[in-house]
């Protein structure tokens, strides 16, 4: 039997393999139906994503993610041409 892309185990009897479409809870995440993560909480690996920046990640079908994968979002972004790099850019805008 296929799975379908509300299925979130698509192999029977692995738990360590998931289809992350039926996992996301985010609306600016998007997935393709069959898109796999050898993990299984797909949303945790996704930093710096906050909602008030309104980026989006969106991922097509048939895509494969391997277990440990990082996506960094637009608001990790910093000032380069500063002395130091650090805060992040973006704590110093939220504030005007």
């Amino acid at each position: 039997m296929n799975p379908t892309p509300d299925t979130i185990y698509p192999i029977k009897n692995c738990n360590t393999l998931i289809l992350v479409k039926p996992t996301i809870t985010n609306p600016n995440i998007i997935v393709g139906d069959f898109t796999y993560f050898s993990d299984v909480d797909f949303e945790s690996h996704v930093l710096h994503h906050y909602e008030f920046i309104g980026d989006k990640l969106i991922i097509g079908k048939f895509c494969q993610i391997a277990s440990g994968v990082t996506f960094i979002m637009n608001g990790a972004n910093h000032q380069m041409k500063a002395a130091s790099t650090y805060p992040f850019y973006i704590m110093v805008t939220v504030g005007r």
